[in-house]
């Protein structure tokens, strides 16, 4: 693994974070890195791992982590989260890499408003030596109006009104002070410089904040400027993500000809791997969110025989193990976290009831190394069978977990279904907006989401709205409107409708048919599993399973053996934090009726956590 996965910080509230680099020190300088926050954050992991790989390379000893309330961390972004937070979990952060490493000095490293915590951290600070500001915010009130509109754009519900204390925006939430708090920030008018030394590195595609570099300069710090590209990249979904290389290499160079010539000198390197090992810290305790009393311990390794990093989390109780676990699969390349944290949610609370839950990265995806040969974020890679596989296993054999059940979302929905096609004996699987249903190994989430069926059904979909709308209609009748694409969408659609009625006869008549998802789901019930498909309406993978199963879904429904759940105006990740809760309240209450369900059944002793391999 390319780093050294930690918890750290108050034994009450840990953080988690990687450590990089101290096998390869050449540098009395760590380098701090801090991420910016909420949906940037999600698109920026990628950024920031190879940031630190590199930096790594080069011989600096780096720490990457995630805020208070954000990520792998303890706590909640309502409770835990906002500007304060993260500026003190920048603290700590520094604080524990000069402790493994034992460096002397940091450059603080910080990406949007990250670069904002990193300034407000190192106030009063004699160890800072430098800053490396990337498109940094400077002003909390332009980023505050930045996260309201992306809400605004992304909001399906706009005449409903969110909590009256609760801030949020593309799927992340801080409290309504937090928010005050953050709009009052101002980087530019803070009593002390942050460092004597200042890279900023703004994007090519908008204008440089001068004033903020003036200040700097005024009040004797020595800074650098560069407008360099890569930014979009950097901040594309996660699947499109692409580390902004000639930033990197902006940063490596500045730290080899500013900030090494004024370091101490070389330290020696250090075996990080036992010591981590032997402290413990890579497992913690963690209190869970809206469940009084209930700790939880989450331990961070690779699973065995693959490249796949996950955290294994379960009750600090063994006494109240249920000898049920929870796989939770990536959704597309989002990292283990899920969208807007969900699988955190999921993973904490379940484990407090007692199950164990391992959320784990698809190799390529998150934290996990990437097979060779193979590129970086595939959603669909071809070995996820290999990674599923091995994760089943260790729950089973290592944990010792008599009911594994697995639960993805979008292409982590695909993964589960096609394990569970392929021989894993589920109890259950939970799929959540799949978008496919066969055959997308070596796709990426945009050729999942631009399939035939998909796109007729897609289109299908937005013509019908607008059937109802006269603008619509006079744009047709000028001209405006391509008549061909419409009647050719008007046919396909027309030809799949009749193909489901085909299927649907071959069924009653026992006709062999390839990749008949309604064959598939029988077979799957057939053999004992349990199958449950969440959807946000007008999902395109809700119409693909009414007409992929046909009469074969009512009747597997009728029998109880198979569900869905469609929740009205919500979008493909759950972006609305109401209809969130509600998606994942409908969870809870899924896993709660099939665990009741087995437990007249004997489950076997739980394993103790020590004796699982770390």
């Amino acid at each position: 693994m390319s780093g050294q996965a930690i918890f750290f910080g108050p034994e009450s509230e840990p953080l988690f974070g990687w450590l990089h680099g101290l096998d390869n020190m050449q540098h009395d300088v760590g380098i701090v890195l801090c991420s910016p926050w909420g949906r940037e954050e999600v698109s920026a992991h990628h950024s920031l791992r190879q940031w630190a790989l590199r930096l790594a390379q080069a011989g600096w000893p780096c720490i990457r982590f995630d805020y208070a309330g954000e990520g792998d961390s303890s706590g909640d972004s309502l409770s835990h989260g906002g500007l304060d937070a993260w500026v003190q979990s920048v603290t700590l952060a520094v604080d524990e890499l000069k402790q493994r490493a034992g460096v002397s000095q940091v450059c603080l490293m910080g990406i949007r408003v990250g670069a904002a915590a990193a300034a407000l951290a190192s106030q009063g600070r004699s160890d800072v030596l430098g800053l490396i500001a990337v498109a940094p915010v400077v002003k909390g009130r332009g980023f505050v109006r930045e996260l309201t509109a992306l809400h605004a754009a992304s909001n399906r519900r706009p005449e409903h009104k969110a909590p009256a204390d609760v801030f949020q925006s593309g799927g992340y939430a801080m409290s309504m002070p937090a928010r005050d708090q953050l709009s009052a920030m101002d980087i530019s008018q803070l009593p002390l410089m942050p460092a004597a030394h200042v890279l900023v590195l703004d994007r090519d595609d908008m204008p440089a904040n001068q004033a903020w570099v003036k200040s700097l300069q005024e009040a004797g710090a020595d800074v650098r400027q560069q407008s360099l590209g890569g930014y979009v990249g950097m901040m594309a979904d996660p699947h499109h993500a692409v580390a902004p290389q000639a930033m990197i290499e902006a940063s490596l160079t500045w730290l080899d000809e500013v900030i090494r010539p004024v370091s101490k000198a070389v330290i020696p390197s250090r075996q990080l791997a036992d010591a981590v090992a032997q402290a413990g810290l890579h497992q913690a305790k963690i209190t869970v969110e809206g469940m009084p009393g209930s700790v939880v311990r989450e331990q961070a390794f690779v699973v065995p025989g693959v490249p796949a990093f996950g955290i294994l989390t379960t009750n600090v109780s063994d006494a109240v193990r249920s000898g049920h676990a929870v796989l939770l699969l990536n959704a597309g390349s989002t990292r283990r976290i899920g969208p807007s944290r969900i699988a955190v949610w999921k993973a904490r609370r379940w484990a407090a009831q007692g199950h164990v839950v391992l959320r784990m990265d698809l190799a390529g995806v998150g934290d996990s190394d990437v097979r060779e040969g193979r590129p970086l974020n595939m959603s669909y890679p071809h070995e996820a069978m290999l990674d599923v596989r091995a994760a089943f296993d260790y729950l089973s054999e290592v944990v010792g977990a008599k009911h594994v059940h697995a639960c993805g979302l979008c292409s982590g929905a695909y993964h589960a279904l096609k394990a569970a096609r392929d021989g894993l004996p589920f109890t259950s699987i939970t799929l959540i907006n799949p978008l496919v249903y066969f055959n997308a190994e070596g796709l990426s989430l945009d050729d999942a989401q631009i399939l035939t069926p998909q796109k007729v059904h897609s289109a299908a979909a937005s013509y019908k709205a607008a059937a109802g709308s006269l603008d619509k209609w006079l744009k047709l009748f000028k001209g405006q409107v391509k008549v061909d694409v419409l009647i050719k969408v008007f046919m396909k659609r027309l030809g799949m409708a009749a193909g489901v009625k085909v299927r649907d006869l071959a069924r009653v008549l026992h006709w062999p048919l390839k990749d008949d998802l309604g064959t598939e789901l029988r077979r799957l019930n057939t053999h004992g599993m349990h199958v449950q498909f969440v959807f946000a309406q007008g999902d395109p993978g809700l119409i693909m399973l009414r007409e992929g199963a046909g009469n074969m879904l009512g009747t597997l429904q009728r029998k109880g053996l198979l569900s869905v759940r469609v929740f009205d105006q919500a979008d493909h990740v759950f972006t609305d934090i109401g209809l969130r809760r509600d998606m994942l309240s409908h969870l809870d209450h899924l896993v709660n009726d099939l665990t009741s369900a087995c437990r007249r059944e004997k489950a076997v002793p739980a394993r103790p956590l020590s004796t699982l391999s770390s």
